[in-house]
This record gives structure tokens, sequence and C-alpha cells, in this order.
């Protein structure tokens, strides 16, 4: 099964991809040479980008079409 990520969404996954690998770097280099960045801080920076950058740029609302609904059932029933 294919997925296709419109280019705005994936833009937006990109940013928060970078954005997280900027936060994990900058807080390696903060802490003891010796020990690792802040993880959590790093995917929590990222989570909190992409979700900004949705809600500003509209990148969820995308209308389904004709074409991908589901078709109605149809109920058929016994007379009485």
């Amino acid at each position: 099964m294919n997925v296709y990520i419109e280019p705005l969404g994936a833009a937006i996954l990109f940013v928060g991809i970078v954005v997280g690998c900027i936060v994990y770097k900058h807080t390696r280099a903060s802490s003891a040479p010796t020990s690792r960045g802040d993880i959590v801080g790093a995917i929590g920076s990222a989570v909190a980008v992409v979700t900004a950058l949705v809600l500003l740029l509209g990148g969820g609302n995308k209308t389904t079409t004709e074409s991908e609904n589901p078709a109605p059932e149809s109920s058929t029933s016994a007379p009485k």
C-alpha cells in the first residue's frame, strides 16, 4: 500500500526533524562531553514545531472526493 504525502506535509515533517536534530546537538554540546544529548527535549521540540506549523499552515485540511468515499451500504430488508 502506497501512502501519498503532500509536499506541504513533507516540508513540515522535514522542518520538525531538523529542529529536533538541532535541539539534540545543542543539548549535547552544552552538557558534559561524555554525556548524550536530551532526546526527550529534542522529540518534544520537534512535535511542538510540527504541531504549530500544521495549525498555522493548515496541513491537515484535505477534502475527500467522491471516489475516495466508501460505497454506501445498501440495506435490504425482507418484506413482511
